[in-house]
């Protein structure tokens, strides 16, 4: 968890730092705005890179976790999303901003141009937009995924369950297997010890019988 909080606060540090870079777009010229602009796709794909760190930490957090955490880091996305929009329109500002210096070159070239960039950005948001889409799609696949690998995880362990219920159960019935035999083991001994006193006392009553008729005659 504090190694999803660091990288949390690393996308933090960079977001100020694309956003610091972006803002200053227009107001530069020449090298200067070229090097701001290599500067901040430097900071994009840093942040590209961090969000892939994102997602696979949250895949690795409890289930518990999981679902304020990937809240988060949706977030994280869609912020990304709108720091390459202003990102983009800061560069037609700049370059706005450019041909306003140069309006001597003529209003119909001009209008060809702006023309031009217009539709550059109507594509290029549009290209966004699939983009999103398909990292959406991905994310809803990723988290359909590990889904799917908890609850196989617990029928894994409900079927540990059952097996070792089913084990208890084998015991038992072996337990009271034994028992019966036991039981009917004793029940015999007793009827057998019953018919031995039946046979001695019946001995004895005969005994005692001729004595007395001995006896008498």
């Amino acid at each position: 968890m504090s190694l999803l909080r660091d990288y949390e606060q690393q996308f933090g540090t960079l977001s100020a730092e694309a956003v610091s870079k972006i803002t200053s777009i227009p107001n530069l010229s020449g090298k200067q705005r070229k090097n701001v602009l290599t500067d901040v796709e430097r900071v994009f794909e840093e942040i590209k890179d961090l969000l892939e760190q994102l997602d696979l930490e949250v895949r690795e957090l409890p289930s518990s976790e999981r679902r304020d955490a990937s809240t988060r880091v949706r977030g994280y996305h869609e912020e990304m999303t709108r720091l390459q929009k202003d990102f983009r329109r800061s560069q037609v500002r700049a370059v706005d901003a450019k041909h306003g210096r140069d309006e001597l070159m003529g209003s119909d070239e001009m209008t060809h141009s702006e023309d031009q960039r217009t539709r550059l950005l109507e594509n290029t948001e549009r290209l966004q937009k699939t983009g999103n889409r398909l990292d959406e799609g991905i994310r809803m696949a990723a988290e359909t995924e590990e889904l799917g690998r908890d609850i196989m995880s617990n029928l894994h362990r409900d079927r540990e369950t059952i097996t070792r219920a089913r084990d208890r159960l084998r015991g038992v019935d072996q337990d009271l297997g034994r028992s019966n035999r036991t039981l009917n083991g004793m029940v015999r001994r007793v009827y057998q010890n019953r018919v031995i006193v039946g046979f001695v006392c019946l001995l004895m009553i005969g005994v005692i019988g001729m004595g007395i008729y001995f006896a008498v005659r």
